[in-house]
């Protein structure tokens, strides 16, 4: 598409002072013919930046939800105008999709494939649902036969639930699924690709934005503060991995999920994803204060979008579960790791030494603690 210099979408943000320990309402514009930005305060009728080229922010990551870094300054988006919405966000819906029972080495192919197609993803965790919700998912099917033996297979193991956004993204995703049977499924769908009958046909679609906003509400809501599916995290004899926002951006946590889970060192047991703010960031990453030259920029960088929060088990208990993983992962910077151990997570996935892809936990005794601080603390706040 060629741009105009004039050409402009215009989104509302909220931005947290932590000088005045108060948030702005503040409006960006964003000009796509040179990638350039400007930040308008209304409230005080001035300009707080100037149109101002911003390589590192793409069109892509301006969506309604998401916190974009602006100079290291976090800002949320929260609304756009009706211009930029009929522009960027016709027809644009949430569906919820449900990776049922299957081995964990498919995980990450099933999520590059839907992130390929164009979907993004914006809550994400594993867990097991209860009887009630898998009829309810399945309520459409009700007087079938297959009801009782599919509701068993739903809720005999782990799932992942997804939240997708995107236009018509109820049909759309229904589309990729193919049809129940892989067997008439057509070429190219995820049932017809990964799919083995019609019982285990990889995952689950709704069929309408109702549907869709009952079954997002069921896997991931609250009640009385408790969500409804818990957490899958133990927080024992564990460590941590938090993959990255740049990472969700490039479109490479599918990837990673499948080099860590055909590793044959390493089981995800617990994973979620996470919206991270600075004061938590800094708080997570207090170790290297002082430590780190880029203590700073760590701290913008895991709340500059989401990111995703993963408890990791050893396959064999005897080996030394934190520094196993870290030999996966690779060294801090991406570029020794390109030269040293290509074939790591950081040196794949990996760009700078504060957008290296993953974080991982430095000590033995550490491990248990970072899984805590996210599917504990961050999980309850």
């Amino acid at each position: 598409m060629v741009y105009d210099y004039f050409d402009k979408y215009t989104f509302l943000c909220d931005m947290y002072d932590e000088e005045t320990d108060d948030t702005a309402e503040l409006v960006l514009n964003f000009f796509p013919f040179d990638n350039s930005v400007q930040a308008i305060n209304p409230a005080k009728g001035k300009n707080l930046l100037r149109r101002v080229q911003l390589p590192s922010l793409t069109l892509q990551m301006l969506q309604i939800g998401n916190i974009v870094n602006v100079f290291s300054k976090l800002l949320l988006i929260t609304d756009c105008a009706p211009a930029t919405r009929r522009t960027l966000f016709n027809q644009v819906e949430s569906t919820f999709a449900m990776i049922k029972p299957i081995h964990p080495s498919a995980h990450g192919k099933i999520i590059t494939y839907i992130m390929k197609k164009g979907f993004r993803i914006v809550r994400m965790k594993n867990g097991k649902i209860s009887k009630d919700f898998a009829m309810e998912l399945y309520k459409d099917i009700g007087g079938s036969n297959m009801l009782p033996i599919i509701i068993d297979y739903v809720t005999s193991g782990e799932v992942i639930g997804l939240e997708l956004v995107g236009p018509k993204a109820v049909s759309k995703f229904r589309s990729c699924l193919g049809a129940t049977d892989p067997q008439d499924a057509a070429p190219g769908t995820l049932r017809q690709l990964y799919g083995e009958n019609k019982l285990k046909n990889v995952a689950h679609g709704c069929n309408n934005l109702q549907d869709a906003a009952t079954a997002l509400d069921m896997f991931f809501g609250l009640e009385n503060g408790i969500p409804r599916v818990p957490f899958r995290a133990t927080l024992k004899d564990c460590t941590c991995c938090i993959i990255k926002p740049h990472v969700l951006n490039d479109g490479n946590v599918g990837a990673i999920l499948e080099q860590i889970a055909t590793s044959g060192k390493f089981y995800i047991s617990a994973m979620a994803m996470f919206s991270v703010k600075i004061s938590n960031a800094e708080e997570f990453y207090e170790v290297y204060k002082g430590v780190l030259p880029e203590y700073e920029a760590m701290a913008i960088q895991l709340a500059e979008g989401k990111c995703i929060a993963l408890e990791l088990k050893a396959t064999d208990p005897s080996i030394n579960l934190v520094c196993e993983f870290r030999k996966l992962c690779g060294p801090r910077d991406p570029e020794l790791c390109r030269q040293l151990y290509p074939e790591s997570i950081r040196a794949q996935y990996g760009k700078t030494i504060v957008q290296n892809a993953v974080h991982c936990t430095d000590l033995p005794e550490d491990g248990e603690n970072e899984v805590e601080y996210f599917f504990k603390l961050l999980a309850n706040d």
